[in-house]
């Protein structure tokens, strides 16, 4: 969104505030810092009016803060010569040169904070947003946010400071420079305020092409993330060259971009310069002949008209690139205000207890206000028992594994566990007690022991290899040169789809869940791999409660009991004994049909 020219400070300054607010002491001792290393250079630079005059034989000058100075070494009862003068100047530089080191150490220390925590903070509440806000977002557009956006926005913290160094010491230099001649000194401001307004259009123009940069940036980033992803697929297929058409034509308009936003932040340098030049060749053609001229004063108004323009162009330059941050700044700010606002809520405090019955009960739910994917479904499951949930595509089931996640909410209806409220047990204890396995292989770039212990360090390696016996994958980890050591590669593209398969479920195991819940964890196997995987599901059968989710039927075939799922709505329900026996069933239809 591009706000209008006559809110765009106001709202800058808002959000810098909002963003900022708690660097507030930090860039008052920035602001103070600056202010220090302008006065010590000002006055060193005006105290080269009498050090001139000692070299050229003239008078010390007759400027007020060449007098002060003139008395301060009066005062301290030094020789005011040309010696005690020059270790003066020197010492008047290296103290500011102090001040800008700590100036500088200060403003690294506040943006370098500002983007750690940010990215921090961003990615915590992005882990803590709800589904049905996180199934929605985009590939790359948080990794974009996380680095890109944070990292342009923190530039805007740093033009905050560079503004505080220009505008400190511009303050002193025009100081220093109506100290010296006044007339000369509100001429120059008169021209650095044309300038100013002239190259005024190329901060708008700035602003615009940032923000097109922020949009386009994201698009970059996720379509680059979504055909690395599948970059298998493409290869197979043979569509790199459109792909990469599409590439180049990202690319291209982001370099046309980057031009110009360069060439508008070149362009008031490029100007100013010469202007500046133009201006003191004028003013000493018309200063030269006057009674009045002094060399040594002449040479430092020069120097101060010089230094005077640099900062009117660094404070150009740092209205521009706040002006390219703004829109970066803007995203981070809309973005974690979306995650608040879609937080996952969880106002359940008792605990997890799991003795008899897990009950849907009159469960309805639908997407926003789309078509309903479940209707008023009743089932319940015993502990410890083994139910097939079964069903044509888009029947409900995985809606019916995520309201048991607690991913989603039922719209309508309770889910009870032993007669309570789920809702009323604590999110986080809830999902510990929940094992889910979906065809979805999410391994990491890591070791097999790594792999099945998944950010949990409490557990044991014993705990490890008892998992794997379970997942009927231990063979197979002690085969390999390095055993649990053994790295597995990107998703595990140095195993087979089973083997993977199998690490999950020991993954899942190795945590010793009350329910878990298998969601077509056979349907990309070829048959040796989803025979040892049924074995697998067939000797948890009594130790645990399971829900078995499948499309091929001998993978529920064993089950205590099945659901049927279709149209949102429980159809028949029994033994896979009983369903067989009835030729009207779904099940019994389907099964012959695939038989």
């Amino acid at each position: 969104m591009i706000i209008k020219k006559d809110k765009r400070i106001s709202t800058i300054y808002s959000l810098s505030k909002q963003a900022f607010g708690k660097y507030k002491l930090q860039i008052i001792i920035l602001t103070i810092l600056g202010f220090v290393g302008g006065l010590l250079e000002g006055i060193g630079v005006n105290a080269l009016i009498p050090l001139l005059s000692f070299i050229t034989g003239g008078d010390n000058g007759n400027d007020v803060i060449s007098q002060y100075i003139e008395k301060f070494f009066i005062y301290l009862n030094i020789s005011f010569s040309l010696k005690y003068l020059l270790v003066f100047v020197c010492l008047l530089f290296i103290f500011k040169a102090i001040a800008l080191v700590i100036f500088t150490y200060i403003r690294i220390k506040i943006v370098t904070d500002y983007e750690q925590q940010t990215r921090s903070c961003l990615f915590d509440k992005t882990l803590k947003a709800s589904w049905p806000y996180l199934i929605k977002q985009k590939i790359g557009y948080l990794e974009n946010i996380l680095m890109k956006d944070v990292e342009f926005s923190s530039g805007l913290l740093q033009q905050i400071s560079s503004v505080i160094m220009g505008l400190t010491s511009l303050f002193i230099y025009i100081l220093i420079a109506i100290n010296v001649s006044v007339y000369i000194t509100l001429i120059t401001l008169s021209l650095g305020a044309m300038l100013f307004l002239l190259f005024k259009p190329l901060i708008y123009k700035t602003r615009l092409v940032a923000y097109k940069s922020t949009n386009l940036n994201k698009q970059i980033t996720h379509f680059i993330n979504e055909n690395i992803i599948g970059l298998k697929t493409l290869k197979s297929m043979s569509v790199s060259s459109p792909v990469n058409k599409i590439a180049d034509n990202f690319f291209n308009i982001f370099k046309k971009l980057r031009v110009k936003v360069s060439m508008y932040k070149s362009i008031t340098g490029s100007l100013l310069q010469p202007i500046s030049l133009v201006f003191i060749c004028l003013v000493l053609a018309f200063s030269y002949k006057t009674p009045n001229f002094h060399f040594a004063a002449f040479m430092v108004v020069i120097y101060l008209i010089q230094r005077i323009f640099q900062y009117i162009q660094q404070l150009q330059l740092s209205v521009q690139l706040i002006n390219e941050s703004y829109p970066y700044l803007n995203e981070v700010l809309n973005y974690e205000k979306q995650v608040l606002e879609n937080k996952e809520i969880s106002v359940g405090k008792n605990v997890f207890k799991f003795n008899d019955t897990l009950e849907f009960l009159d469960i309805s739910f639908g997407y926003n206000r789309g078509k309903e994917v479940l209707s008023k479904i009743n089932f319940n499951i015993k502990k410890k028992e083994m139910i097939g949930l079964i069903g044509p595509s888009g029947a409900g089931k995985t809606t019916v594994v995520d309201l048991i996640l607690r991913l989603l909410n039922p719209k309508e209806g309770k889910i009870l566990l032993d007669g309570r409220d789920i809702s009323e047990i604590n999110i986080k204890e809830w999902r510990e007690n929940i094992g889910y396995v979906s065809q979805d292989i999410f391994l990491m770039n890591d070791t097999i022991a790594n792999n099945i212990r998944f950010y949990d360090n409490s557990i044991t390696q014993q705990e490890i290899e008892k998992a794997s016996k379970m997942a009927n994958i231990f063979d197979f980890i002690q085969s390999c040169p390095d055993k649990f050591n053994t790295e597995i590669g990107e998703r595990g593209v140095l195993l087979s789809n089973g083997q993977r398969q199998r690490i999950i479920i020991a993954r899942i195991l190795a945590r010793q869940p009350e329910l878990i819940i298998l969601d077509e964890a056979t349907s990309a196997l070829d048959n040796e791999s989803e025979v040892k995987i049924q074995k697998v599901i067939e000797n948890l059968k009594g130790k645990m409660t399971v829900i078995v989710i499948a499309h091929r039927l001998s993978t529920v075939i064993n089950s205590d009991r099945l659901l049927v799922l279709e149209k949102g709505k429980i159809i028949e329900q029994g033994s896979p004994r009983e369903l067989l026996n009835n030729k009207e069933s779904y099940f019994y239809k389907v099964y012959n049909i695939r038989k």
